[in-house]
């Protein structure tokens, strides 16, 4: 059986991470996974969170002219402390990875083999929709100008702990859709492009609805992949 260095492109719904593969993970393919994850959250989370590092560019732009201040690099750190966040979720997210894969619940490409690991992480994920804390996080998100204003650090040091700290609110908000990412395929690029869609339309939009209904929708889907009323294509 191919090592896990040894990749293989995948037709359809497949990715080049693809890794068909037996044999318990090493250190070395924890850290390829870990890679993996960071790339990914970077790359789904960025577009959504694009207004506030507009935001805060703006702000320290108009500082730099009306106080004569350098600001320069500034917004990297942001930039940078919002992706290291996140590299701890993928941390977290690749270790779950591992102990899945090493007990033969997730396959090669990531994606649940049993209803009884599906089902309830899709009715978590529905559930956690509706939880106060998702909504305060959502909020600090779909607010740059509240964000900036309550949570403002001076210098390039504060920069940096402002984009750690709304990444950590990001991950409040949205660590519960990434999950699903285990339902149909950690590398299923189709999985990962609709997630990372309905994450950015929660966040761009003030609907108070909609959250709500991706909950009820979520918990519905997981509902009938418990009950196996209709054949999902994941073992018991």
């Amino acid at each position: 059986m191919p090592a896990m260095d040894d990749m293989t492109a995948t037709g359809g719904s497949g990715s080049v991470f693809a890794m068909p593969m037996t044999a318990a993970w090493s250190v070395s393919d924890a850290v390829l996974m870990w890679t993996m994850w960071a790339v990914m959250m970077a790359a789904m989370m960025i577009p959504s969170a694009t207004p506030m590092i507009q935001a805060y560019n703006t702000t320290i732009t108009s500082a730099s002219r009306s106080r004569s201040e350098s600001h320069t690099g500034s917004t990297a750190l942001f930039v940078a402390g919002y992706l290291l966040a996140w590299s701890g979720f993928a941390a977290a997210a690749a270790g779950a990875q591992w102990l899945l894969h090493d007990a033969s619940l997730v396959d090669a490409m990531g994606a649940s083999t049993s209803r009884w690991i599906a089902g309830p992480v899709l009715v978590l994920a529905g559930a956690y929709q509706f939880s106060s804390l998702k909504n305060a996080c959502l909020g600090k998100c779909r607010t740059p100008l509240g964000f900036l204003l309550s949570e403002w650090r001076a210098g390039r040091g504060g920069a940096f702990v402002m984009g750690l700290h709304h990444g950590s609110l990001c991950i409040g908000c949205c660590w519960a859709l990434m999950a699903l990412l285990f339902v149909l395929g950690v590398m299923n690029l189709w999985w990962i492009a609709l997630v990372a869609t309905v994450v950015l339309i929660e966040k761009v939009t003030r609907n108070a609805l909609l959250p709500r209904i991706v909950g009820v929708m979520l918990v519905g889907w997981g509902a009938v992949v418990v009950t196996g009323f209709i054949d999902t294509g994941v073992s018991a």
